[in-house]
């Protein structure tokens, strides 16, 4: 285990370890774009990350990867004054065919609520 956060991603309510769908920690501190490394439970070694969440708090961007595809973007629908009211934000979110939007959505969650 590395000193960066980590969040663990559970289905349901259990908190068991046979639950965990997916796990999300920083890849650099140092870096002036976020990334995140996504890791699936039968990636045990963590090696390589799953899918990686490459964007900027600057233009409020993000584009999820799994490897060299594109699977998800997300941009900000920037309004005057949603950055006053947290929670207010608006959100444009393109999911391409044949990914869990599920998913998608909460990585997002994660971004917008931990200021990675």
């Amino acid at each position: 285990m590395t000193c960066r956060h980590r969040w663990i991603v559970h289905g349901g309510e259990s908190s068991d370890a046979s639950h965990i769908l997916y796990s999300v920690q920083r890849s650099s501190s140092l870096r002036m774009k976020t990334r995140l490394d996504v890791f699936l439970p039968s990636n045990a070694d963590e090696n390589v990350p799953n899918f990686q969440v490459i964007g900027s708090y600057h233009s409020q961007s993000f584009k999820v990867y799994k490897g060299e595809t594109l699977p998800a973007e997300v941009n900000d629908n920037f309004k005057l004054g949603s950055f006053l009211c947290k929670g207010k934000e608006s959100f444009q979110v393109r999911v391409y065919p044949g990914v869990d939007y599920a998913f998608i959505i909460s990585l997002l969650v994660i971004l917008n609520e931990n200021d990675f």
